[in-house]
Formats: structure tokens, sequence, C-alpha cells
């Protein structure tokens, strides 16, 4: 938190998003008209779940930051339907988010054992080394988008360890799209809400004082980064004070805090990530108007260079 708090621009971790306040308004942001990208996803495995699993046979599925599993349902239950007893691991930070999901699993699937793992993606991979046979990591809500280059670096590396040959990594990632439709997503009421209640979270973790009155909230398209950005931004000069962590900082009037970065992908540039650390691409699926896809990848003995996939 200090580190990131002393960086230019200065940024917040996106994880302070997650705290039971912030999941609940995060499933409100989820039925916002403009927030397309639940909607869109939950399309794509509606209608190709069972397509996927009849490419990769029976697994164990394995989800990082489940949230309450609603999309999940899906998936698991076309591997139930097609190969029987499944084992779904679910990796979040927040406890109670994670009885959701079991709740909401487990009524929709019979011939399912549930596993729930509280903590960070890293400390849940560690715990789902023990699962046997061959796995297929989930990771939805283009949730890699949201993770800077070491972030994705440290998640992409201890997923290569925690998997073995022939295990599967099956990602939903936001494409890049028209600018205005992005925006959008990330302009409503309940997105400013959002990043007013992590500052609230970090407040009740660190003993803060961050005055939600003296910020405003922004979101925009940065071209050059191929990613959206939100921020709080100071409307007057002020001095936040963490007390839990003995750190202090000044903010001038009109200086920014970074509180997420949503990153926009295309299927070439998806490719080339997981090829560097040793998935070959099997498989990509997309909405009709190529919005998000749901994009399958296998580990492999090496690294596969790959000059392009086509979305199906």
């Amino acid at each position: 938190m200090v580190t990131s708090l002393c960086e230019s621009p200065r940024a917040i971790n996106s994880i302070y998003f997650y705290d039971e306040i912030g999941s609940e308004l995060f499933e409100r942001l989820c039925e916002e008209e403009t927030y397309y990208l639940f909607r869109t996803e939950k399309s794509i495995l509606a209608k190709h779940a069972q397509s996927i699993s009849d490419v990769t046979g029976p697994v164990s599925l394995i989800e990082l930051g489940s949230g309450n599993a609603e999309k999940t349902t899906l998936l698991v239950g076309a591997y139930v339907k097609a190969h029987g007893q499944t084992t779904y691991a679910a990796i979040d930070i927040n406890h109670s988010i994670l009885k959701r999901a079991a709740e909401n699993i487990l009524s929709d699937a019979s011939d399912l054992g549930f596993l729930g793992i509280v903590g960070t993606y890293q400390t849940g991979l560690l715990q789902t080394k023990k699962l046997t046979g061959r796995k297929l990591l989930v990771s939805l809500g283009s949730t890699i988008g949201n993770l800077y280059d070491g972030e994705l670096n440290n998640l992409l590396l201890s997923t290569s360890s925690a998997l073995s040959v022939g295990d599967y990594f099956l990602v939903g990632v936001d494409l890049d799209k028209e600018t205005g439709i992005m925006e959008a997503a990330y302009n409503n009421q309940t997105a400013i809400l959002t990043n007013f209640s992590a500052l609230q979270h970090v407040n009740q973790r660190f003993k803060g004082n961050f005055d939600l009155f003296r910020f405003r909230y922004m979101a925009f398209y940065n071209q050059s980064m191929s990613r959206m950005e939100s921020y709080v931004q100071a409307v007057q000069e002020q001095t936040v004070n963490l007390r839990k962590l003995n750190f202090s900082f000044h903010l001038a009037k009109g200086e920014m805090i970074r509180t997420e970065i949503m990153r926009k992908f295309t299927l070439s540039a998806l490719n080339e990530i997981f090829v560097a650390y040793g998935f070959r691409p099997v498989q990509h699926w997309t909405d009709p108007e190529n919005r998000c896809a749901v994009s399958l990848f296998q580990l492999s003995d090496e690294p596969t260079k790959v000059d392009s996939e086509r979305p199906v």
C-alpha cells in the first residue's frame, strides 16, 4: 500500500474493491445497462460451455476470483452433464462471497465436489496442487485485465508452476473496441460508488482519513496502453494519514490516485502473452459483436510461437 501511494501517479491496489460492501456494489455494477462485460461473457458461456467441456474432457475446475460464481454455474453444469462427478475449487479473498458461490454452485449442480479457498490467487493455487488428474484453471470477468505488468507476470508464473503439462487455462477477457462503449461502462453511478467504497475500505483497514467528499471520480481510455483507467481526483489540497501504517502523504488540488486499470485485448496480443509462459492457444469463443472473448489455453512442454488466432 505505502509503495503504490508513493508512485507517480499514486495508486491503490484494486484488491481493496472487494470487501463486503465492494462485492455487493460490483454485483450491482454488473446489472448496469452500460456495463456490458458481465452479460456478454455470460452469454458466451451459455452458448459454448458444452463445447469447452468437450474440448478439455473431464477436469477439476479451479477458479481464480470466483465471486458468487453466477457465470461459473454454466460451466460447471456443462462438465457435470458431460462427465459426471466433477470437482470445483473456488478461490476468493472474500469469505462471505465464497459461501454464496457454494450456494449457487451446489444448488445448480449435483455430482459436484466443492472446495472453497479464502486467499490470494498465489496462496490458493498452492492449495490446489493436491488435486489429482487434469485441471482447468478459470479466470473470468477480465480479471487479468486488472493486473499491472509485474502482477500479471507473477500470476502467470504461479499458474504455470501450479499446473502440469496438458492442463488448461480458460480466460475471459474484454476485447478492444469503440472508446465510447468502454468509457460508458465505467462512468455510471455504481462505478463511482464502487471506487469511493475502495477508499472507505482503505480507511477501515488502515485507520485512514480519506474524506470522500474531497474527491471526484473519473475514468477514461488510455489508447497508448490499450486500457481503461479509473481515478479519484483531489478537489482540494489535503493530507491523508494512514495511522496503522504510520504513513501520511500530501495531495495537491487536482492530483489523482489511480484506483484501477482495465486492459483491453486483441486475440493476437493475448496469444503472445500466454505463449511466452508456455501455453498454447487452443480456441477462442466470442460474442457476435466481438466485445468479449473466452479463450482456452493449454500448458505445453515448451513455449509455442503463434502468429495469430482467429476468433471462433
